[in-house]
This record gives structure tokens, sequence and C-alpha cells, in this order.
């Protein structure tokens, strides 16, 4: 056995290149990991395939997004106040899902490669 207790220590020294130019969320390892540990079947070959595919997919589908106000404008009533104001940040940061930093990384990163990586079938011609 191991001096620790006979656990065995595991050590995260890359993860895959799925598409050059992107690079998944750090703050989504965590649960990534998890996922990959509680989602994925072990013991058989084709679905644990599938599991850590799918996982992959699902943590490399995040797309990043600005924390801050990019592309909000600070326009606001002088008589909303408090609360009220409060709430109609909260309203108007929910209308749009997407913002300019996302529909920046999905039209400059991930357009170009899917276009370029991308052969439909021969009946879409």
């Amino acid at each position: 056995g191991d001096e620790d207790g006979g656990e065995e220590r595991v050590v995260l020294t890359a993860l895959p290149v799925l598409l050059d130019g992107h690079s998944p969320p750090p703050h989504g390892l965590p649960h990534f990991l998890l996922r990959l540990a509680t989602e994925v079947n072990w013991t058989e070959e084709r679905p644990c395939f599938q599991g850590i595919c799918t996982e992959l997919g699902s943590y490399y589908a995040e797309v990043p997004f600005s924390d801050g106000g990019e592309g909000e404008d600070d326009n606001s009533d002088s008589e909303e106040e408090g609360e009220e104001a409060d709430d109609h940040r909260k309203k108007k940061t929910n209308v749009e899902l997407v913002d300019n930093v996302a529909k920046r990384y999905v039209k400059h990163t991930l357009y170009p490669a899917i276009s370029f990586l991308l052969v439909p079938p021969r009946e879409f011609a």
C-alpha cells in the first residue's frame, strides 16, 4: 500500500485540444471531472468512450462570456433607485442571453472552424 492510507494520487496534466483557439472555461473543470467520475460507464468500452465524448462535448461547448457591462448601456431613469433599478438591470441582463464577447467568439473562432471541418453528406449538395 501507499504511505498515505492506500489512496492513489491522480494528477491532471492536460486536456485534449478539440479545436485550435478554443479552451474550455477553467471554472467548469471541477464539474467536468465530477461528471467524468459519476456519469461515465468505465466498465464497458463502447459506453465508456460515448460517455467521455459526451462529457468532453458538454465541457467544451460552454462559450466564453463577459462578466461585466460590455455592450450594456448605463442610461437609467433618475426615477429608478435602489431595488427598482436592480430589478430593471436583472430583467435587462436576462433578456440578452448571449453577450457581445460570446457573439464575437462564435463568429471568429467557432464558425470558421466548423465551416472548415464540416463535410456535409452528398444529399445536402
